[in-house]
C-alpha cells in the first residue's frame, strides 16, 4: 500500500510540475528556480548573518533576479515564441520533478521504509553526483544517503 501511495504521490508531483512549467514559460519558470538557488547561495555566504540580514538578503536578490527575468520576459514576448516557450517550460518542469525525485523524495522514502542497504547505495549514486556537480545542492541531500 505505501509502495502505491509512493507512485501516486511522484506522479501528482510530476503532473503539478508539468502544469506549472507549462503554464509559466520556460523564461519564467527558468527565473524562477535561478532566484531562488542564487539568492539561498548568496544569503548563506553573507557574511553578517545576524537577525533578519539573512532573509533580507535572500528576499533581495531573488526580487531582483525574478525581476530581471520579467523584463527578458517581456523582449522575448515580442518574438512569438509561446509555444516553444510553453513546451520548454514543460520540459525545465519534468527535469525539476527528476532531480526532486532522486534526490530527496525517492531516497527518503526507501531508506526509511525498506532499509535495504542495495537501494539506498544505488539512489545514492544520483545524489552523489548531484552533491558533485553542485556542491550547494549537497546539503540538502539527506545524511543517511550522503554517507552510503
Amino acid at each position: 500500500m505505501l509502495s502505491f501511495l509512493t507512485d501516486v504521490s511522484i506522479i501528482v508531483l510530476l503532473l503539478f510540475l508539468l502544469y506549472i512549467g507549462y503554464y509559466t514559460g520556460i523564461i519564467k519558470s527558468f527565473f524562477a528556480v535561478v532566484a531562488g538557488f542564487f539568492a539561498l547561495i548568496l544569503a548563506q555566504s553573507y557574511p553578517y548573518q545576524v537577525g533578519i540580514n539573512y532573509y533580507f538578503v535572500f528576499v533581495a536578490v531573488a526580487v531582483i533576479i525574478f525581476l530581471v527575468g520579467i523584463f527578458v520576459f517581456k523582449i522575448a514576448k515580442f518574438l512569438y515564441l509561446s509555444l516553444f516557450d510553453k513546451l520548454a517550460g514543460a520540459c525545465l518542469g519534468i527535469f525539476l520533478w527528476f532531480i526532486l525525485s532522486a534526490n530527496v523524495i525517492i531516497p527518503s522514502i526507501d531508506a526509511c521504509v525498506n532499509k535495504i542497504e542495495t537501494k539506498v547505495k544505488n539512489v545514492s549514486v544520483v545524489s552523489n553526483l548531484s552533491k558533485i556537480s553542485c556542491p550547494a545542492f549537497g546539503k540538502y541531500i539527506p545524511s543517511f544517503i550522503a554517507d552510503k
